[in-house]
């Protein structure tokens, strides 16, 4: 289960529409209760997308961009608990792509943007190489 507030939704789906026709990336920030599968999110950070070449259905975050969002969160007492980014004109399932790069214990948030518009979101987490769709608690 992914634990969210409304505003860092919000927040994901104007990054979405201000990005599109391109998709969008960024991290979820917080803590992970591993025993019960729960992660809250406390804080987002949106990175740049590193694929210029297929940005439009591709997204890809540089190595050192991890490593800052890394540091940020341990010097702040936060974990990576997720990542998010947008299916420009496609659903708000995981593709193929997506599955080779997800990690288990991350929630992965995906939006889709129909026309510059953000119409609906997902969230999902890796289970026996599989994703599947998690409960999200949008709370305030």
């Amino acid at each position: 289960m992914l634990k969210i507030k409304k505003s860092l939704l919000e927040q994901i789906k104007k990054q979405s529409e201000e990005g599109y026709p391109y998709e969008i990336c960024g991290f979820i920030l917080g803590k992970i209760d591993y025993k019960n599968n729960v992660r809250q999110a406390v804080e987002v950070i949106q990175v740049e997308n590193q694929n210029k070449e297929r940005a439009n259905d591709r997204f890809e975050i540089s190595p050192k961009d991890y490593m800052k969002v890394e540091d940020y969160a341990d010097k702040n007492n936060l974990q990576i608990v997720g990542i998010y980014h947008s299916h420009p004109d496609h659903p708000d399932r995981p593709s193929q792509t997506d599955l080779l790069y997800a990690l288990e214990d991350l929630s992965y948030i995906i939006v889709s943007v129909e026309k510059g518009k953000a119409v609906s979101y997902k969230s999902w987490y890796l289970k026996d190489g599989k994703f599947e769709e998690e409960v999200v608690s949008d709370e305030d």
